[in-house]
């Protein structure tokens, strides 16, 4: 018999410093003349007082009984599967282990419901049952992975060996909404998919080991664990991805690229395959561009508002060479095509080069690079100059002969885009110096540099606070650099509270939802010129410029980002 305190569920969140009585008192209210029917506990989570997880716990105080944190656990799956699914989605239970002496430890929402637990004693067979409490959206949480456990086994025993006649008839364009009743290959491959949609993945990566084959989705620039299977079920896999991106079933030594189309109700998604040999059988990249929810607009990338005019004083300008630097997904192509949708007119010919073609713009020419035929950056671009530009985009600048060529298309009256790969906004000027182009003319056509980076964005659900200490602060910010502390100083008086993530079902138990930029913006000046022509240090160029409210640098827009609660420190030191 469960060991209840004579106290109700109030008291102990107004213990745990939860709630307060006002708002108990505000709540009760609420269940009188609204929600008669609800628990209280219930009604403080809907209005927003308390977490699921915080009220498990504090029912778990009340009864005596254990709180099992499901986040942090290893489940029996032999034991799960005693349960069926159904019977856990009915009654809210789920039986996690089993110890030494045959006694099942299961989970349960709602301990008080006796009818669940004679139910799990009938099905797992055993009258010796111990109870612990799980909140509600860890519970939902496990369900998503147990449903998505259960439709791959379940393909994996359907899979079988497709024949040439079905390949040649199969489709580029797949639809996820109908393939429940598909052969168990198609709807593995399917699943991967799917769980990479729901979870909001920006690339699927599908990766042989000696073990087996480990799925692992990219959510928010950072990689979590997904599916598994058995690795002698690769070949069908890879085979099943390889014809639906019209790409060599045949050819398992070499490297190819290919893409495809995938549609839900709700979207349309561009997949972009990318296979490469390994050592225990092919890995397969996918990037995922979601075609609808792809957001190219300036003012809603994260750039601070001063950032932001100076993005646009530099884009108003009729011909120039503008740059944006940073690491390997910094986003650099999305504020490139943002840039580009605000230069869209009907007045401009827009032409850009690319590899590959991420977005679609309308009423703008946009060439794929191809270096098979020999169109590259540097030779597509002289034919691009042919064709009357007003506005040219260059992907990336990856040799001196496409910088060289980008910087007199700039001079000869050509408004010039481009990216490349640099740590800030200083460094960018010194890496194009490092090209071996002539540095009067990159002087001469240089009219700005946008350096940025990604960083996640924290889950309004479920962001807690946290007190912090101000040296600490710094320590993790500047990496004790003191270049970097002179300059933050005025920035961090005020700081004592930030956010950290939590995790919730909303953000899939990260503790983040979305991303957002963090942004240094340089105007290319003369007197930027003249700091850089005098062999300043760059720490000294920092310095002057900050002196002379030049610029902020990404440090700042770091900090603010973090004193609004929008990311955390955990992901600013992550990222730069």
């Amino acid at each position: 018999m469960l060991n209840v305190k004579k106290k109700l569920i109030g008291q102990v969140l107004i213990e745990r410093g939860l709630i307060n009585s006002e708002i108990l008192s505000s709540a009760l209210e609420y269940q009188k003349t609204k929600a008669p029917t609800k628990k209280i506990g219930e009604i403080l989570v809907e209005l927003g007082y308390i977490t699921e997880e915080e009220l498990s716990k504090a029912l778990a105080e009340l009864l005596n009984i254990p709180y099992i944190d499901l986040k942090n656990i290893e489940l029996d799956h032999n034991l799960v599967k005693s349960l069926p699914l159904k019977i856990m989605k009915q009654y809210k239970i789920i039986p996690i282990k089993r110890d030494e002496f045959g006694i099942v430890l299961i989970g349960m929402i709602d301990p008080l419901d006796n009818e669940a637990i004679n139910i799990a004693r009938e099905y797992l067979n055993t009258i010796n049952i111990d109870i612990s409490i799980i909140s509600k959206d860890a519970f939902e949480n496990i369900l998503l992975e147990i449903e998505n456990r259960i439709s791959v086994e379940e393909a994996l025993q359907e899979i079988k060996i497709e024949t040439t006649e079905e390949a040649e008839n199969l489709i580029k364009s797949i639809n996820l909404d109908e393939t429940e009743s598909q052969p168990g290959i198609i709807r593995l491959v399917e699943s991967i998919f799917k769980q990479s949609i729901t979870y909001r993945a920006t690339d699927i990566h599908i990766e042989p080991h000696s073990d087996g084959v480990k799925v692992r989705y990219r959510i928010d620039g950072v990689l979590y664990k997904g599916l598994e299977f058995p690795l002698e079920k690769l070949p069908e896999v890879v085979s099943r991805i390889k014809i639906i991106a019209q790409l060599d079933i045949t050819e398992h030594r070499l490297p190819q690229d290919g893409h495809l189309t995938v549609k839900t109700r709700n979207s349309e998604y561009d997949l972009r395959i990318s296979t490469l040999p390994s050592r225990y059988g092919e890995k397969v990249v996918i990037r995922i561009l979601d075609k609808k929810q792809t957001i190219l607009d300036i003012s809603k990338l994260g750039f601070s508002k001063q950032n932001q005019e100076k993005i646009y004083q530099i884009i108003s300008k009729p011909y120039g060479f503008v740059v944006v630097s940073g690491p390997t997904g910094a986003g650099k192509t999305t504020t490139l095509f943002s840039i580009l949708k605000e230069l869209n007119l009907e007045s401009k010919n827009i032409v850009t080069i690319e590899d590959p073609i991420e977005y679609e713009l309308k009423n703008i020419t946009q060439v794929q690079v191809n270096e098979k035929i020999g169109l590259s950056f540097d030779n597509a671009l002289k034919y691009i100059l042919r064709q009357d530009p007003d506005i040219i985009l260059v992907g990336e600048i990856r040799d001196e002969e496409t910088l060289r060529i980008s910087i007199q298309a700039s001079l000869t009256g050509h408004l010039v885009l481009t990216t490349i790969h640099a740590n800030n906004s200083i460094s960018t000027i010194t890496r194009m110096k490092e090209m071996n182009v002539n540095q009067e003319y990159l002087f001469s056509s240089l009219i700005g540099i946008i350096n940025q980076r990604l960083v996640r964005v924290l889950c309004n659900n479920c962001k807690k606070p946290k007190k912090v200490n101000k040296d600490d602060f710094i320590k993790l910010i500047t990496h004790s650099n003191q270049d970097d502390i002179e300059l933050i100083q005025e920035d961090i008086k005020d700081i004592d509270i930030v956010y950290e993530p939590n995790g919730c079902p909303l953000c899939n138990w990260t503790g983040y939802l979305g991303r957002t930029s963090i942004s240094e913006v340089l105007i290319f000046d003369s007197f930027v010129k003249d700091l850089i022509l005098q062999k300043n240090s760059e720490d000294k160029i920092k310095k002057q410029l900050f002196e002379h409210k030049k610029q902020l640098f990404l440090i700042h827009d770091a900090i603010s980002k973090i004193k609004n609660s929008i990311t955390s420190i955990e992901e600013i030191t992550r990222v730069i």
